[in-house]
């Protein structure tokens, strides 16, 4: 089963995921400049978000870093390990068992995910089987066991073996270095990118030394009585974005391990992918509005992008694509949603609706009237919209 989240919102004036020049990324699509925003930024925003808000249990948590041995370490030091065996045996878990290279301040060539209780599981081994590590340790140079048990295997096996906490279980995880713990999201994410065609723009700003003087222009210092101490310049636009992302359930349910939290973290998932935002900048442009219209669509096979709607770039006025004749001029966000509507309206007409099982949208009530085809399938609020949809997605109760 497909769960897909379809949004659209627009933000103000925002810089929200910037490119290696600072300037907001942008792209093509229909022949002309868009405004996005790349899937890496939202995943992050969408893993904080749920983390921060979320009832999940913590233990559906991960995090990427490449800081992981102080962080074992501590689990061994509060299991009673000595400090300096801990450090030995934390680098060598995670040198021989996950195949790492630490640099001397430990330090991995690369950020691995791991749930945080994929690292303890790793502590706990560690813990349980100390007697015969601890006289590896005093070996030159130290090394864990390599049989009876050997140990890297055992942390190896555990990983693979156990289901995986959410945000592993959602968003994958690969790591070069052993293939055997990589897994296949379960989410796949679009770029958002904005349906009218980009206008990039740039705010000149200065910044004022407070505490210099400027009362005493008299002075061969040429920076005296001067308005500005630092000058400088930042890109930004103003967009309406279109936001699309799908949950394969069974793939999430291969990931998980089980049914137990399955429809939990998918529900989670959804409610953050809704609300969360981008940190970009927003303590100069506060740029936080929320989707002014959301679909949920549930179906089994190929999940459906909607993003052919806004090949043609969606702009306030009357809109070219419009099929009511009688209709003048409109906002951007009125025909970005009337546009969304008939596209879906073709889709089935073409296609067929054999694979839905379930559809339904909600908008901000000054654009419901934009909803033609959609019409008896409109939600009262977000939070109904998302229940019924995960109702129809576990139809079990999963």
């Amino acid at each position: 089963m497909q769960l897909e989240i379809h949004v659209l919102q627009s933000f103000p004036p925002a810089n929200l995921n910037r490119d290696e020049n600072g300037m907001p990324k942008s792209t093509v699509f229909g022949g002309r400049s868009r405004a996005r925003i790349s899937s890496q930024c939202q995943k992050r925003a969408v893993r904080k978000f749920y983390q921060d808000y979320a009832e999940l249990n913590p233990e559906q948590f991960a995090d990427r870093s490449r800081n992981w041995l102080p962080e074992l370490k501590k689990l061994l030091v509060e299991q009673g390990i000595d400090e300096e065996k801990a450090a030995i045996a934390a680098r060598l878990a995670l040198v021989e068992g996950l195949k790492l290279t630490l640099d001397d301040k430990g330090k991995a060539n690369t950020i691995v995910f791991l749930g945080r209780t994929e690292i303890a599981a790793i502590a706990t081994i560690l813990v349980n089987n100390w007697s015969v590590i601890e006289s590896g340790l005093t070996e030159d140079p130290p090394a864990l066991p390599k049989k009876d048990p050997n140990i890297a295997k055992v942390i190896e096996k555990a990983l693979v073996e156990t289901g995986k906490p959410g945000d592993v279980a959602l968003f994958g995880r690969m790591m070069a270095s052993l293939p055997t713990v990589n897994v296949d999201a379960s989410v796949q994410m679009a770029h958002a990118i904005s349906v009218n065609m980009l206008q990039q723009e740039f705010d000149f700003f200065t910044a004022v030394d407070d505490l210099s003087d400027t009362s005493d222009l008299d002075t061969e210092d040429s920076s005296a009585g001067k308005g500005a101490d630092h000058l400088g310049e930042t890109g930004y636009n103003s967009s309406t974005y279109y936001r699309f992302t799908v949950v394969d359930t069974q793939q999430l349910e291969k990931n998980l391990g089980s049914k137990e939290h399955l429809s939990d973290i998918t529900q989670a998932f959804a409610e953050a992918f809704v609300q969360a935002i981008p940190t970009g900048h927003q303590n100069g442009f506060a740029a936080h509005s929320l989707p002014a219209a959301v679909m949920v669509v549930v179906r089994n096979g190929q999940p459906v992008s909607l993003v052919d709607a806004f090949e043609h770039p969606v702009a306030p006025g009357k809109d070219p694509y419009s099929r009511d004749k009688s209709t003048k001029h409109q906002s951007l966000l009125e025909n970005a949603v009337m546009r969304l509507d008939n596209h879906w309206a073709d889709l089935c007409k073409m296609y067929g609706y054999k694979s839905v099982v379930f559809k339904g949208i909600v908008t901000r009530e000054q654009l419901a009237q934009q909803i033609k085809h959609l019409k008896d399938d409109e939600k009262p609020t977000v939070e109904d919209l998302l229940k019924d949809a995960i109702a129809a997605a576990f139809p079990e109760g999963e």
